[in-house]
C-alpha cells in the first residue's frame, strides 16, 4: 500500500528529527513550534503557521479552529510535548482540522519523549450511512411528542447531510444546537437532574445531554464505532431522575450516523 505524500512526509520528518536532536526533550510546545517553523523556512519548505478558520452552520460561526502548521499546502501538523503518548482528544483535534481544511493527511508529532513520536493520520470523507432505531417508543408517544421528535430528527439529518462525519462530540453538539436555534426549537444545554435516594435529595447533578422542550433528552457522541451500552445505561439513568419519558442517543460515528430512541 502506497503511503500518501511519501516524499513530502520524509522531508517533514527530517526537519522534525533535526529539531528534536538539536534542542532536546522536555521543552514547551511553543519552543518546538518556533524552531520547527524556522527549520522549514530555512530549507525553503512551504509552511503556514497558526492559520485560523471558522466552522460555519446556517451563517453562524460555530467553532474556531487553529492549525499548528500546514506544510506544502497538503499536510497538517499538530505539535505536542507530552511525557505520555497521544490522547483521544489529540486524534479528534487533527481529524477535525483535516476535515475543515479538506486535507487528506495529518501528522501528530510529540517532542516530549527521548525519541520523537510521529503518527500518520490519513483522512477521507465517509459514505453517508444512517441507522435509526425507534422500536422502544413505538406506540408510546402522543402526537405532540411525535411532531417534536420529527423536528429533532430533521435537525440531526440536516447537520449530518451538511457536515458529514469527522468532528468531535462537542462540535457535533454545537452544530445540532445551531440547527435547533435555526428552527426555533426550545432546548437547554446540560440540564441538571435531582438524584434521590428513598425520596431524599442526594444531589443536583449536571447531565451531558440536551433537554428538548422539556420533553426529551438528547445525548450526542461522535467518532465512536457505535452507540455503547454505557451510553444507553447513562441515558436511562438521566430519564429516571428527570421524569422525562423520551431519550434520544445520537452518534456521529466513525462510519455511520446512529439514532436510537429510549423510553422511560
Amino acid at each position: 500500500m502506497l503511503l500518501r505524500h511519501k516524499e513530502l512526509t520524509e522531508m517533514i520528518l527530517g526537519c522534525v528529527f533535526e529539531v528534536h536532536n538539536d534542542i532536546g526533550v522536555g521543552l514547551d510546545e511553543a519552543t518546538y513550534h518556533q524552531h520547527l517553523l524556522d527549520c522549514f523556512l530555512r530549507k525553503g519548505v512551504p509552511v503556514i503557521s497558526k492559520e485560523r478558520k471558522h466552522l460555519v452552520h446556517r451563517g453562524v460561526k460555530v467553532r474556531k479552529f487553529e492549525l499548528d502548521l500546514l506544510v506544502f499546502e497538503k499536510i497538517i501538523l499538530a505539535l505536542k510535548s507530552l511525557q505520555c503518548g497521544f490522547l483521544q482528544n489529540h486524534y479528534v483535534q487533527i481529524i477535525s482540522e483535516l476535515k475543515l481544511w479538506k486535507k487528506d493527511l495529518g501528522l501528530l508529532v510529540n517532542f516530549g519523549q527521548p525519541k520523537a513520536q510521529i503518527e500518520r493520520i490519513p483522512f477521507d470523507e465517509k459514505e453517508k450511512k444512517i441507522i435509526e432505531d425507534y422500536a422502544e417508543i413505538k406506540g408510546k408517544i402522543d402526537e405532540s411528542t411525535r411532531q417534536l421528535l420529527a423536528k429533532v430528527r430533521e435537525a440531526i439529518l440536516f447537520v449530518f447531510e451538511t457536515h458529514g462525519l469527522g468532528y468531535g462530540m462537542t462540535v457535533c453538539r454545537e452544530l445540532l444546537q445551531a440547527e435547533l436555534d435555526y428552527h426555533k426549537v426550545i432546548y437547554q444545554k446540560h440540564p441538571s437532574i435531582e438524584v434521590k435516594y428513598q425520596d431524599k435529595l442526594v444531589r443536583n447533578c449536571t447531565t451531558k445531554a440536551i433537554s428538548i422542550a422539556d420533553q426529551m433528552l438528547c445525548g450526542v457522541t461522535a467518532i465512536q464505532n457505535q452507540i455503547t451500552l454505557f451510553d444507553v445505561a447513562r441515558m436511562r439513568t438521566y430519564l429516571r431522575h428527570s421524569n422525562r419519558p423520551i431519550g434520544l442517543l445520537i452518534n456521529f460515528g466513525k462510519s455511520k450516523l446512529e439514532i436510537k430512541a429510549l423510553y422511560h
